[in-house]
């Protein structure tokens, strides 16, 4: 079992740990945007509605990732942030995240890194959203997000959510898994996903 990550140093002070049952709301949309959020235990997803009403989830957090980061410049949150597990969060008050940044450099530039990794993950689920064989999204996650020599990806959620940041349906996700553990382009345990070649 992994350790839960500790609320950064440089905000400590700020921040007050909040639990959220699953299927909880964090916050909803439309809301004032008052605090930005540290994942600590859990996971988030972060939700907006389609032209159709349809629920999309544009972005999963994992715990030791800040989300809501958008509300140091709103005034509404732009989403719906729902706990997919029993979740614990430590919430920043926006204004007392922004002085922090704007009287501690040191701070700052640790901010904008953070926010740049996040930006770089993000950058590459819109990549992989573009490639049209399900195989290649496959193989782009275990390249980009996998770890170690031979790129290993760990599950952090069920086959569906995995599905569904993949931009496929579940049943085209076994498949695909299926074809390329046959082909002996993957191995796969309940708990990982490995690129073999």
């Amino acid at each position: 079992m992994m350790s839960e990550p500790s609320i950064p140093a440089n905000v400590r002070d700020l921040a007050a740990r909040r639990h959220v049952d699953a299927g909880g709301a964090i916050f909803r949309v439309g809301t004032s945007a008052s605090h930005v959020y540290f994942l600590l235990r859990g996971r988030v997803a972060l939700n907006r509605f389609g032209p159709s009403g349809e629920e999309v989830a544009i972005h999963v957090a994992d715990p030791g990732e800040f989300f809501a980061e958008a509300s140091l410049h709103a005034e509404r949150y732009h989403c719906t942030a729902v706990a997919l597990a029993d979740t614990e969060v430590a919430a920043i008050p926006s204004v007392d995240l922004r002085a922090r940044i704007q009287s501690d450099p040191q701070f700052a530039m640790q901010w904008l890194e953070s926010v740049a990794g996040q930006l770089r993950q993000v950058r590459a689920r819109v990549e992989r959203l573009s490639i049209k064989s399900a195989a290649e999204r496959v193989r782009h996650l275990l390249l980009t997000e996998g770890r170690g020599k031979t790129p290993t990806y760990a599950l952090r959620g069920t086959a569906r959510e995995l599905a569904g940041q993949l931009g496929l349906t579940h049943e085209a996700l076994y498949r695909v898994l299926a074809a390329m553990q046959r082909e002996g382009t993957i191995a796969r345990t309940r708990s990982e996903i490995v690129l073999l070649r």
